[in-house]
Order: C-alpha cells, then sequence, then structure tokens
C-alpha cells in the first residue's frame, strides 16, 4: 500500500513538474522579442529615380509581410560610419553590402538607408560639427539609427534629439558599436552599446580598431534587418544581452561591461571576444 502511494504521488509531482517547466517556456518565448536574419538581399528591386522625373519613386519591398513593408515604407534606417570604419575603403565595402542589401539613398535613387560618414558629412562652414547630425535628419522619417565607431560629442547631439522627441526619449531604436564618446553619455542615448573585449591595448595603452574574424558589414545588415522588425526602441531588461548576442556569430561570446571603477555591470551596454 506503501509502495503504491509513493508511486502515485511521485508520478504526480512528474507530471506537475513537467506542466510548470512547459508553462514557464511557453511565457518565455511568448515574451522574447524575436527577429529573422537576415532580412538582408530580400529587399529587392530598388527602384531608381526617372531621367525623365524630378522625384524618387517609392522602393518595391520584398520579402516582407504586409504590415511590416507597410511600417518602413517611407523610412528609412541612418547609419553613421565613425572612428575606424570611415577610411575610404571600409566605407566603400560597407556601402556596397548596405546597397546590395537595402539601397543607400542618394541623388539619383531612393534608398532605405541614409548614409552618413564622419568627418566628412559633418561639415558646417569648414569645420566639423558632429552636433549637425540633428539637422541632417530633421526632415527624416527615421526606423532607427546604428553608429559605428562614435566620435566625441555624438551623445550630445542625440541627447538633443531625445530632449524634442515627445516624453524626452528617441522614438526609434539607436544600435552603438564600438563608440569613442563618452561611456554614460553613449549608454543613456542608445538602446545598447557594444564593444569588443580587447579594444584596449594594456600594453601600450592605446585602442585598436582591429577585431579579429569580425564583419562590420554583416553586423550591419543583421542590424538593419533587426530594426526593420522592431519599430520602437528595446526595454533595458534581461531579454537584451541574447537579443544583441543574436546580431553576432555564434562563436562571439556577448558578456555585460563591468564598470571599472565601480564594479557594477550595465545593464544595456556590452563586450563580446
Amino acid at each position: 500500500m506503501i509502495k503504491k502511494t509513493v508511486v502515485k504521488y511521485g508520478l504526480r509531482a512528474l507530471l506537475y513538474a513537467g506542466a510548470t517547466f512547459l508553462s514557464l517556456l511557453f511565457f518565455s518565448c511568448k515574451n522574447e522579442k524575436k527577429f529573422s536574419l537576415p532580412i538582408s538581399r530580400t529587399i529587392s528591386d530598388f527602384t531608381s529615380l526617372s531621367t525623365s522625373s524630378d522625384s524618387k519613386k517609392p522602393l518595391k519591398l520584398k520579402g516582407l509581410s504586409q504590415e511590416t513593408a507597410e511600417y518602413i515604407d517611407g523610412k528609412q534606417v541612418v547609419v553613421v560610419l565613425g572612428y575606424g570604419y570611415n577610411d575610404e575603403d571600409k566605407v566603400a565595402s560597407i556601402s556596397k553590402i548596405l546597397d546590395d542589401d537595402f539601397g543607400i539613398e542618394s541623388e539619383e535613387k531612393a534608398g532605405m538607408i541614409s548614409l552618413f560618414v564622419y568627418p566628412k558629412d559633418f561639415m558646417v562652414g569648414g569645420k566639423e560639427r558632429i552636433s549637425s547630425i540633428a539637422d541632417r535628419i530633421e526632415d527624416k522619417n527615421v526606423a532607427g539609427m546604428i553608429v559605428l565607431g562614435a566620435p566625441e560629442g555624438f551623445h550630445i547631439a542625440m541627447a538633443k534629439i531625445q530632449d524634442k522627441s515627445e516624453n524626452g526619449k528617441i522614438p526609434y531604436p539607436v544600435f552603438t558599436f564600438f563608440s569613442q564618446d563618452d561611456v554614460l553619455g553613449s549608454e543613456s542615448t542608445s538602446d545598447f552599446v557594444l564593444d569588443y573585449a580587447h579594444k584596449i591595448n594594456t600594453i601600450e595603452g592605446e585602442v585598436t580598431d582591429f577585431i579579429p574574424d569580425f564583419d562590420a558589414g554583416k553586423i550591419l545588415s543583421n542590424s538593419v534587418s533587426a530594426i526593420i522588425e522592431l519599430r520602437e526602441p528595446l526595454k533595458a531588461d534581461v531579454a537584451l544581452l541574447p537579443y544583441v548576442q543574436k546580431l553576432l556569430d555564434k562563436n562571439k561570446k556577448v558578456v555585460h561591461y563591468v564598470d571599472g571603477e565601480t564594479g557594477l555591470p550595465s545593464i544595456n551596454h556590452f563586450v563580446f571576444e
């Protein structure tokens, strides 16, 4: 009798544990922010400016759901190439990938990407003015922004955009990679900041732009794809790290950035190796 009772309650406990696990798994999957990678090369057939027309024709979007296509129609993802990604060769390489995948806006054709290179696209009166980013994108319908190698003071310009926005919040996602700007400033004006763990050469004390086995074009393409599906800024919660991890190759491990002075981990600042 005792043996049967033990078996009975043992089975009941096992069934309960199984049901609990499935329930947690269901809600975890339900709450996880998902995106498909890559959308790149599914958004094609960009219609160029006709020689007989003075206005740009709209983009023809392929490979997107009707809802997503309607959302992104008329919007652009702003990409800023700063320190480490603004030399002629890298700009040419990145531009080709983004233009092939999504189309870069120019005077001749429409495109989903609005590309800016620092400092040449931020010259005002012969002087570099990173603050002019606000004026550069003022008339654009921005779906999101991606910044590689943000220069010093970039967060100040973003803070001004933030202050002018409804509720004092930037209404679109901002992804920041390898920022050379103030750490806290970058964190406060970005959905997340991602750095290379060995960016600082501890022997010589210099910043290195070289990241082994890293494809900047791919992470940019993945990020644009993610922003297209996001439609809103990311939340700074426990789901943020795995979200950022998905943007990188599987062999790159993402962890929280830890402040050197306080020893506290940042909720939206990460590093990878």
